[in-house]
């Protein structure tokens, strides 16, 4: 792997990634910075709590499309899976410390959705449906998090380890371990509040959020 090549794609994902979609909406919208409210993320979820369904949905999406064009487009220039995931990688580290707005971002959930996408699209398929349900069961987004981002991973451990093909290599299962880690890491006091009752669901009212608390 020229050395040259991936310090272009790891850069060019990073500040892709970084792009504050969830600070500029809320700025746009509102005029505030979505960090002093809810969870003090700049993800989808706290988005829904602050400012409703309709940019919740425009920031999920974008969200995700700062995974997925990054690692789809490494992924056509250099048909290298090595630099694939290191795009998807960089994407999902720039959504999590975004240079624009003093590393403060969110916690790369829908962007790392959207790798997933990049690197298998049935898969990603299967884990929104998956995540569909979850939040339709439960209501709880940090519990839908924390089950499909290793869920992901851990199905293309076993594709890997079945020969399932070039398209299921090892290399690919580089980013569900970094994802998964990621994901635990930083969703650790939303296990807490589970754990005592006290998380959140996502029925809360926009503008209600005032709390330390949410996820993505």
């Amino acid at each position: 792997m020229n050395l040259l090549e991936l310090a272009a794609v790891v850069t060019a994902s990073y500040l892709i990634g970084a792009i504050p979609v969830g600070y500029l909406t809320a700025r746009i919208m509102r005029g505030i910075d979505i960090r002093d409210y809810g969870s003090h993320m700049i993800g989808a979820t706290n988005v829904l709590r602050v400012l409703g369904r309709g940019p919740f949905l425009v920031v999920m999406v974008l969200d995700a499309a700062k995974g997925y064009a990054p690692t789809l487009i490494t992924w056509y220039i250099f048909g290298t899976h090595d630099l694939q995931v290191a795009a998807g990688i960089a994407a999902v580290l720039g959504h999590d410390f975004p240079v624009y707005i003093g590393f403060r971002g969110g916690r790369g959930v829908a962007t790392s959705f959207g790798v997933y996408a990049a690197l298998a699209l049935p898969l990603a398929v299967g884990m929104f449906a998956l995540g569909v349900f979850i939040v339709l069961a439960l209501r709880y987004m940090s519990v839908m998090s924390m089950v499909t981002v290793p869920g992901g991973a851990i199905v293309l451990l076993v594709l890997a380890l079945a020969g399932a093909g070039d398209d299921f290599t090892y290399t690919k299962t580089i980013f569900g371990a970094f994802a998964t880690f990621f994901v635990v890491v930083t969703h650790v006091p939303n296990i807490r509040r589970l754990i005592r009752g006290t998380e959140p669901k996502i029925d809360t009212e926009p503008g209600a959020a005032k709390a330390n608390m949410g996820s993505t």
